[in-house]
């Protein structure tokens, strides 16, 4: 597996997450800053849901994570 390190191009965000209580999905979403986005929703016990929580967590290592809060939703993780 290629190891090198992986960047968005300017102006797209990747956001992964959950699950969260109450939700049995995690999500993989890509954002541009248009707001064009592409949302994957994938089923908690999957092994893609497991993919995408070592990826929320990986990208919590770093010191920046954490995109600014949007009105009225919890923070999300984000390069």
């Amino acid at each position: 597996m290629d190891t090198r390190t992986q960047t968005l191009p300017p102006g797209w965000r990747i956001e992964a997450t959950g699950p969260f209580p109450g939700s049995r999905a995690c999500v993989l979403r890509l954002t541009h800053a248009d707001g064009l986005e592409a949302v994957w929703e994938i089923e908690h016990g999957s092994t893609q849901c497991e993919a995408v929580k070592q990826l929320a967590a990986a990208m919590a290592l770093t010191g920046e994570s954490y995109r600014p809060e949007d009105e009225g939703s919890p923070p999300l993780l984000s390069t």
